[in-house]
């Protein structure tokens, strides 16, 4: 398990900032949704966290690592904004999308033991019947459980997510919610999730950081709900959409 801190983070495109002076601190082994209105930044917050975009100042540690540490170590699974609709239209299969999450493993994809690995994944998050059909032909849903699936087969201690339940109907939504509920009780691994399905997404981490540029909340889902979510500055903002 990992924490994640963020101490002073700043971003900007063209001298207008998405972020601005951002602070806050994922324990080890918890489950944070990040929400917010359109454009105010939380892509971008995630991006930075994975180590695919640099902040124009700040810092941020993952288990006391700098950003490109963790990502060497393969701490670090990322599951991006519509990753899976975006490899539909690839000849290629359940069982190899997974395996491409074993690149920097050194293990040869066609060995016994990437085999079993990617067998194991498919199996945690309940598509190894999947394995063989291509992944354009499987359901909104199937694809996201495919895509954390490939997230994990690196092993990673800190799973971060971008919208995963983007695009798909509220049945599939609700047994990812679960499957991330559940990869987060029983694996211990720390998650940070961007959502705009607010309702659900809050049911489901156990904390909640609302970004507008600032952090303007950051807290427990229940305190959340309780005093927050109905908020003017959750839904409006006027600014670059990331």
């Amino acid at each position: 398990m990992v924490d994640v801190k963020l101490n002073n983070i700043t971003f900007g495109y063209n001298a207008e900032f998405v972020l601005n002076n951002i602070s806050l601190t994922v324990e080890n082994g918890e489950f944070v949704v990040v929400v917010g209105p359109n454009g105010a930044g939380k892509s971008t917050l995630l991006k930075i966290i994975a180590g695919l975009v640099e902040p124009a100042g700040g810092q941020v540690l993952i288990g006391g690592h700098r950003v490109r540490n963790a990502a060497r170590q393969g701490i670090i699974g990322y599951v991006p904004q519509h990753y899976a609709q975006n490899t539909a239209a690839f000849p290629a299969t359940v069982e190899e999308i997974v395996a491409l999450g074993l690149v920097n493993s050194g293990l040869s994809l066609k060995s016994k033991g990437a085999k079993h690995i990617v067998s194991h994944m498919l199996e945690l998050v309940g598509a190894d019947m999947l394995k063989g059909r291509r992944i354009g032909e499987l359901s909104g849903g199937q694809q996201q459980r495919v895509m954390v699936a490939r997230a994990l087969a690196g092993n990673p201690q800190l799973l971060l997510l971008d919208e995963p339940t983007s695009g798909i109907d509220y049945a599939a939504s609700v047994k990812i919610y679960q499957l991330l509920s559940q990869l987060n009780t029983t694996l211990g691994i720390t998650i940070v999730m961007v959502s705009h399905d607010i309702e659900n997404a809050t049911c489901s981490a156990a904390k909640v950081a609302c970004i507008n540029r600032s952090l303007c909340f950051f807290g427990s889902s229940e305190q959340f709900r309780s005093s927050h979510a109905t908020m003017r500055h959750l839904w409006y903002y006027s600014g670059y959409t990331g």
